[in-house]
């Protein structure tokens, strides 16, 4: 299982970075929905908080001693979109490419792994 968790965290990462600088879109200097885009030390602490999740979720990842398919999936889907984030926020000083238009705000890849790989470690985690 580590594996798959270790190559579809990169894989993750490998496929938002790619996406983001060949699709065009928009640069997204806030949060979530543009949250916070006034506040231009804010990207700051959003990566040192991806830094600190990355290393908890995978600490707790290896030291799980039932490692299903699914949590393996779902957390490597997580942390590769907060990495994919992370990484952009680090190469634009700030801001994230978004390029996925679903009318009310725009995503990219990262942000549909880090909500579908939450999702799925949810709902494993519910079920032990």
């Amino acid at each position: 299982m580590i594996w798959l968790f270790a190559g579809l965290t990169i894989a993750v990462l490998a496929v938002d970075l790619i996406t983001k600088y060949t699709i065009p879109g928009i640069l997204n200097t806030g949060v979530a929905w543009g949250f916070g885009a006034q506040w231009s030390w804010l990207w700051v602490v959003v990566v040192i908080l991806s830094a600190i999740i990355v290393v908890l979720a995978t600490v707790w990842y290896l030291r799980t001693p039932r490692k299903s398919w699914w949590l393996s999936v779902g957390l490597a889907l997580f942390i590769g979109g907060v990495l994919g984030n992370a990484v952009d926020r680090l190469i634009t000083g700030g801001a994230v490419h978004d390029f996925i238009n679903f009318v009310i705000f725009q995503n990219n890849v990262a942000d549909l792994a880090i909500v579908g790989g939450a999702v799925i470690t949810g709902v494993q985690l519910a079920l032990r």
